[in-house]
């Protein structure tokens, strides 16, 4: 809730800004086209991203339809002792590890169609990785002939128009806001995946000569992937992006 309410915040500090025509006006203009590069965080993600429910469950027992090791444990009772061995040895349980991350990379170009409005095109990638051990019935580590680990990987990338509306510039200063939506595509596994993202700058800060500049934007990332059983995405991405550029 307070991450909502911060946004709530800021978008009246955005609507209350004076947007005058002097300020805006092309003597400060110093490049109709620009190129940027940057990194975006993705701590949300990382923290809050449902692997399970699109690579599986946790839990998978060989040869039994069981879940979970306290199941196993009572489908074991009364069992001959060489059975319950060979079943509990067969047993996979999968314990999920951190996830990590790479945060956001993107690129980007825009055209300064207007002193107010520019358009655009970027490119967005973020990596996410987690390494999860798998243990036996008996909450052994798998060792042998059995690999120990499971590695899930996931690739998401994104191409976005967008529009940015500049609403204060000086000589080495601009204000600006911009919104974005696009085609996502996500790479987990063999099974490649579909969706749609909105990236929304509330607030960004553009500092820089002539030539080049560096940028800071709070804003979010929403992404969508419909492929995958149900929906599932990448929500309160990119929340503090910097980058730099060049203006041409």
């Amino acid at each position: 809730m307070n991450k909502y309410r911060i946004y709530i915040l800021l978008m009246l500090i955005w609507i209350g800004l004076p947007v005058s025509a002097e300020q805006t006006t092309s003597e400060f203009i110093h490049g109709r086209h620009a190129i940027r590069i940057g990194w975006g965080d993705a701590a949300i993600p990382a923290s809050q991203y449902d692997f399970e429910g699109l690579y599986g469950v946790i839990y998978d027992c060989v040869g039994s339809p069981y879940g979970n090791i306290d199941e196993a444990l009572q489908f074991i009772q009364g069992m001959p002792a060489p059975e319950a061995d060979k079943f509990l040895r067969d047993y996979r349980v999968v314990e999920t590890g951190r996830m990590r991350t790479s945060g956001h990379f993107f690129v980007g170009y825009r055209y300064q169609f207007t002193p107010v409005v520019s358009f655009g095109a970027g490119i967005d990638m973020l990596y996410m990785h987690r390494e999860n051990r798998v243990y036996d019935g008996y909450k052994s580590l798998m060792l042998g002939g059995y690999v120990p680990y499971q590695y899930e990987n996931l690739m998401h990338l994104t191409l976005m128009p967008n529009v940015r509306f500049t609403y204060f510039r000086q000589r080495v200063l601009e204000l600006y806001s911009a919104l974005g939506v696009g085609y996502s595509l996500y790479l987990l596994g063999d099974d490649p995946a579909h969706g749609i993202s909105l990236n929304a700058t509330l607030f960004g800060v553009n500092v820089g000569n002539e030539h080049w500049y560096a940028e800071a934007e709070l804003g979010s990332m929403q992404s969508w992937a419909f492929s995958f059983p149900g929906t599932h995405g990448l929500y309160g991405s990119r929340l503090l992006s910097i980058a730099v550029g060049y203006r041409f």
